[in-house]
Parts: structure tokens; C-alpha cells; sequence
């Protein structure tokens, strides 16, 4: 029935479409401009298309198109990537299986830091003023070092090209299962060699709750406040600056306790063209992160600190362009549950070189060496290619090395919720408080780094001019993976209490296939889709299967069964199969266009339900399967003025089937209907 429902609502609108009179005023020159540019993927400015490695591009068109307020609400729309939440409801993104804590976000290509338990919560970050957002997926530690591992999600904000004033101003509600209110500002200046971009974002929402049974409220009322402004200066043409500032300040309203979020950072960029073939690139950043909150009716304080200083050489070569960087970087953390102050310093230094070996291959090497304070040190080399075959198939291949170092939390935690019976401790206080403990004794006092290696293999095919697909297949092998364990539930201080701390877990892999395909009917629709298998699992746990040597009982009462290798599902919270269906119309003669998105995520575990050694298998209680169709329709007015409306959760998909089997989780909360509206005007 709801299969029938989402086909129905397609044909129609393709059916209007098709009708619909295709005279425009304008030309659609989306598909017919000069390929995109990214910078992430190389540190340099590339073609899209003639990159060696898996990249997703969404444009600042889409982004508006979407009726999207935050950052998560536009990356959850892409292939292979998925938001996914934790135990404690922090929520991050995963890409290509691997999770949020090892993948990089950066805005204008710098990093931003305060993860809560491993993630950067993406509502933090406005779409407000983004040009783009670029997607790296496998390994990047070789341009990017720690958090890296899994790949880079960069946002690319606007930078004022033209002598003009442009700007506009927004006005959103969004209401029903999600109350929310979002206003926009935004400026662009650009006057001989002064350039400047700023804008101002307000946004707050309604606390609501949608799943009753759950003694946690989905959201709690809040408000936020986020700044920008870069300002840009040309003392020459070959000598230019730029300094950068942000600023965003949030407050929820908690029953038990107001909370509140700060994160500022600032940066100073100089660029340097010595001659026509070399360019010198000086950073110097500064990054802070505040929260406070209420836990068991005690002030709670994260306060993180960056700094980052760093210089970039650019050589264009007779058979290619080289890059070379080294930089430091200075990261402190203070925070409730350690004792003291705790410091991480690294410097580093890296390479690459882009080549062209022929006019049909392009090959680019990399790699990076990190020294610490705290760890050994690390080395990622990177390989990519990229092979022309024919007008209309190019392949590629990039084999790349990834690490992340452990965070402050995984070392220096020390959080006690006695009356909610557990403890939390990291590896160094551990052994510090219980180093004497037979549970502990032989426990690794110190955890290795975690590394990994990435393999992507791909396609780019266009058999016809409005037709482009793209296929991707990837391996990411993890070692020393760090994982959560019970170490002991019978401390002599600590009775009737389970305390947690961190191991490294060996062999931990993820392997798939990604599908993207985008399709131009005529000049005014265009249909895209994604799709991506995802297959993980832990070595070891494969390796106990195989010998027989794992049981469980497919109830309480039955009797117990040696577990098949057939039966094993692999890594939590993973589903096996993602798909995305996105339709766009636009009648230019109008100025109105029309979308919907398809969005599926199939069924996963989050935990052992069947008590078999904490190994996931198809006998397991899965969060059921989910499809959320969303819709959006806008029309512009004398050039100036566009209205959108749009609805997420077209159909109201409730979750409400998972709440027999996970009645104090997070998976069953109902997504809820959401109907919005947006109003800008541009001058």
C-alpha cells in the first residue's frame, strides 16, 4: 500500500510535468555549464569529474531546493551516508559503514571540534550562506590526519567574486511534529580589492514529544544564534588575504536544568604567488567550544580548545602540480569528569603530487606523517587514479591508509551515574583507581591508535549525453578499532555497579557497493536515485562462528543452536540496504518548480537481543525498515521574491512498529509529519 502510494505520487507529477508547456525564457544551463569545482579531495582546485576518488558535490541550488534549515537535514540525503544515533541520543553521521567520530568536518576547510561521545551534532551548523558541500568518502588522513579515517565532509561558504552587492533575507516555520522558526540574513560585497561576506542566522524550535512511552523527551525547547563574516582583500595579484570569523550561541530549556552550547573560530589566510608556477598559503586558526548543562543537579562544562598554525606550498610542474604543508596542531580540553586539564600537541607535515601520465590518466599521490605527544607516531600514504577509457566511460581506483588517535574521552573519562547503576572510566583512570584489580591487571593501560585501509574501485559512465551513472565499490579494513566493554561488575567500592571502560578490538571491516545515477527527461525534469549495500562484520566473531564454537536459542525456552555463518548480520546500527528516488521539476517560464525525495533506510540492530555473546545475528530484535517521501514546491515573484512550501514525512511514517521490542530507545520515536514554509526575498 505505501509502495503504491510513493508510485502514484510519482506518476502524477511526472505526468503534470510532461504536459506542463516547455517554452522557458531561460536556458537551463545546469547539465551544460563547465564541470564543478571542489577543493577538498586534492587541497587544490579540481574538476569533479576528473577525480580519482569518490566525491559528492551538493550545490547551493539543491540545497534550497530540499527547504533544508541544518546540516543534517541535507546530508541525510545523500548515498551512503546515514544519521545514526547512540545510546546517550548523541546523533552523527556514517559514511560508507564506518562511524561519525571518523569522519572530518570542516567549514571552509577548517575543522570543527566538540564531539559529543565520538560526534559532531550536524544541527549545530545553519545551511545559511553555504555555496556547497563537499563529500570525500574513504580514507583522507593523508591530506587531513586524525578523524579522517572515514572520509571528509567539507562545507564551502560564499566568497564574493563580482564588484556587486547582493543579499537576501529568509523567513522559515516549520510546524507539527517539529516546531521550528528560521531566520536569514545574508550579504555579499565586492568592491575593487575589498571583498565581504557576512550573514546572520536565528533559529529556535518548540520542545515536543513523540513517543509518549518513552521517559525521555524527543526535544526540549531551544534557540540559537549563528554568525559569519570573511572578509576578503587583494593588496596585489599576487598577494591576498582573507580573515574568517563564526560564531554560534545556543540555549536549550531543560526542565532540569538549562543548557547551553558556544562555538566560535577565527582564522587569518594569506596567499602568496611568488611566481606564475609557486604560491606560498599562510594559516593561522583558533577554534573554542563551550557546553554546560545540568547532570544529576551539577553543573556539567565541556570547554575545548584548537590552534592551528599552518603553510602550504603550491608548485605547478612541467608534468604536474605538487603540494607540500607542515603545521601544528594544539588541542586542549577541560571538562567536568576529568581531573584537570588534559593537552594533545602534534605537528605534522605533508605531501602530494598530481600528475597527468598521459592525457587519458591522471594519478595522484599523497601522504602525511604526524608526530604526538601522547602517541607513537603516525604515517598515511594515499594512492588514487583515474583512466579515461572512451568518451563515455572513465574508471577509477585510490587505495589510502587512515588513522585516528583516541580522544580525551577514551583516556581520561571519569563519569559516575551510581544511581543509574553503571560507571564510566577511561583506560588511564582505570588503571590509576583499580590498576591492583584482577579485571584490570592485564588489561593495556595505554590504547593504539586506530588505523585503517581503504580501497575504492569505480565507474563514471555516460552512454548518452543526459545520462550520467556512477559506480563505486569499497573495502575499508579497521585494526585496533576502540571499542566499549564491561570490565567488571563487582568492584568492592563499587557493588551492584557495571563499570565501562575502552579496549581496542581488532579486524573490524565494512564493504559495499554505491550507485548514483541522474537522468535529464527534457528541459524541465530531471530524476536522480542512489543506492548502497553495505556488508560489515568483525573478524574475530566470524572466526568464533566458523569454529562452532557460538550458541544462542531462538527463544527463551528453546534449545540451544550452534550458530551458522549464514545467520551472522555484522556490525550494529549498519543497514544493509539504502536507496534515495529524487524527481525535479522546473518550468522556467513560470519561475516554479516541484520535487520529491524518496528516502529508504532498510531494517538493523542496534545490540545482542538473544544473549549470544554479544554477536548481532538475523534472530536479533532490528529496528524495522523505514521510507520517508518528502515533497517541496516554490514559485518566484518579479525576480525578487520566493515562496516555498513542503512537507518531510509526506506519509507519516510513525516508527511506531519498533516499540515493542525497544521501548527506552531512541529507534522508537516517531519521525512525525512536518509541514513548512519558507519566504526570501534577494536584492
Amino acid at each position: 500500500m505505501f509502495l503504491n502510494k510513493v508510485v502514484g505520487l510519482l506518476f502524477v507529477l511526472v505526468s503534470f510535468s510532461l504536459v506542463a508547456q516547455e517554452k522557458s525564457v531561460k536556458k537551463d544551463t545546469v547539465d551544460n555549464k563547465l564541470d564543478e569545482v571542489v577543493v577538498t579531495a586534492t587541497r587544490t582546485k579540481r574538476q569533479l569529474a576528473s577525480l580519482p576518488m569518490p566525491v559528492t558535490l551538493i550545490s547551493k541550488k539543491q540545497i534550497l531546493q530540499t527547504g533544508a534549515t541544518r546540516l543534517r537535514d541535507i546530508i541525510l540525503e545523500q548515498t551512503g551516508l546515514v544519521m545514526v544515533s547512540d545510546f546517550g541520543n548523541s546523533e552523527g553521521v556514517q559514511l560508507q559503514g564506518i562511524d561519525a567520530e571518523y569522519t572530518l568536518i570542516l567549514v571552509n576547510g577548517l575543522p570543527l571540534i566538540g564531539r559529543t561521545s565520538g560526534n559532531i551534532d550536524l544541527n549545530r551548523l545553519t545551511i545559511n550562506n553555504i555555496k556547497q558541500i563537499e563529500i570525500v568518502k574513504g580514507p583522507s588522513s593523508s591530506l587531513y590526519g586524525s578523524e579522517a579515517l572515514g572520509g571528509v565532509i567539507n562545507i564551502i561558504t560564499e566568497i564574493p567574486n563580482k564588484d556587486e552587492t547582493t543579499g537576501s533575507v529568509s523567513y522559515m516555520t516549520r510546524f507539527r511534529a517539529r516546531r521550528e522558526l528560521d531566520l536569514n540574513a545574508n550579504i555579499t560585497h565586492r568592491k575593487n580589492k575589498l571583498g565581504i561576506d557576512a550573514g546572520i542566522n536565528l533559529n529556535s524550535g518548540g520542545g515536543y514529544d513523540l513517543s509518549p512511552e518513552n521517559p525521555t523527551q524527543t526535544a526540549f525547547p531551544y534557540q540559537n544564534m549563528t554568525g559569519n563574516l570573511r572578509v576578503f582583500y587583494d593588496f596585489s595579484d599576487r598577494f591576498k588575504m582573507n580573515a574568517d570569523a563564526r560564531y554560534f550561541n545556543e540555549k536549550v530549556f531543560n526542565p532540569t536544568g538549562d543548557a547551553s552550547r558556544k562555538d566560535a573560530g577565527l582564522s587569518l589566510n594569506a596567499t602568496h604567488k611568488v611566481t606564475d608556477n609557486f604560491t606560498l598559503n599562510y594559516l593561522l586558526y583558533g577554534t573554542k567550544f563551550k557546553t554546560e548543562s545540568v547532570f544529576n543537579g551539577e553543573t556539567s562544562v565541556f570547554d575545548q580548545t584548537l590552534y592551528r598554525p599552518e603553510v602550504k606550498a603550491e608548485v605547478n610542474l612541467k608534468k604536474g602540480t605538487l603540494i607540500a604543508g607542515v603545521g601544528g596542531n594544539f588541542d586542549g580540553l577541560e571538562r567536568t569528569f576529568f581531573d584537570g586539564k588534559e593537552q594533545f600537541n602534534a605537528q605534522y607535515i605533508f605531501g602530494q603530487f598530481d600528475t597527468n601520465i598521459t592525457d587519458r590518466i591522471n594519478v595522484i599521490a599523497g601522504l602525511r606523517f604526524d608526530n604526538f605527544n601522547k602517541f607513537k607516531s603516525a604515517f598515511s600514504p594515499k594512492l588514487s587514479a583515474n583512466y579515461k577509457i572512451n568518451d563515455w566511460i572513465t574508471t577509477r581506483a585510490s587505495i589510502g591508509f587512515g588513522y585516528k588517535v583516541p580522544d580525551f574521552r577514551q583516556l581520561f573519562f571519569n563519569f559516575r551515574n551510581t544511581a543509574g547503576g553503571y560507571v564510566v572510566l577511561g583506560t588511564q583512570v582505570l588503571h590509576e583507581l583499580y590498576g591492583n584489580q584482577p579485571e584490570v591487571m592485564n588489561l593495556a593501560r595505554e590504547l593504539k591508535p586506530e588505523s585503517s585501509i581503504g580501497y575504492n574501485i569505480g565507474f563514471q559512465l555516460k552512454p548518452i549525453s543526459k545520462l550520467n551513472v556512477d559506480i563505486n565499490l569499497f573495502r575499508n579494513d579497521i585494526k585496533d578499532l576502540i571499542n566499549t566493554f564491561v570490565v567488571s561488575r563487582n568492584f568492592p567500592d563499587l557493588l551492584n555497579t557495571t563499570v565501562f571502560s575502552y579496549e581496542n578490538r581488532d579486524r573490524v571491516f565494512t564493504q559495499g557497493a554505491e550507485v548514483d545515477l541522474s537522468y535529464k527527461l527534457n528541459a524541465n525534469i530531471k530524476v536522480s536515485a542512489g543506492y548502497q549495500f553495505l556488508d560489515t562484520g568483525d573478524k574475530q566473531e566470524i572466526e568464533k562462528i566458523k569454529n562452532g564454537e557460538v550458541f544462542f536459542r531462538r527463544t527463551p525456552t528453546s534449545p540451544s543452536e550452534i550458530l551458522s555463518i549464514n545467520n551472522y548480520f555484522g556490525l550494529a546500527n549498519r543497514s544493509r540496504h539504502i536507496a534515495n528516488a529524487k524527481l525535479f521539476y522546473e518550468n522556467y517560464e513560470h519561475e516554479f518548480s516541484a520535487n520529491v525525495r524518496v528516502l529508504y533506510r532498510s531494517g538493523y540492530a542496534l545490540f545482542d537481543t538473544n544473549n549470544n555473546e554479544g554477536i548481532i545475528d538475523e534472530f536479533d530484535d532490528f529496528v524495522k525498515g523505514n521510507t520517508q517521501v518528502n515533497v517541496a514546491v516554490q514559485k518566484t515573484f518579479y525576480n525578487t521574491m520566493n515562496m516555498q512550501i513542503g512537507v518531510d514525512n509526506l506519509f507519516d511514517s510513525t516508527g511506531t512498529e519498533n516499540i515493542d521490542d525497544f521501548q527506552n530507545l531512541d529507534a522508537a520515536r516517531r519521525l512525525g509529519r512536518n509541514f513548512y514554509t519558507r519566504l526570501q526575498f534577494n536584492f
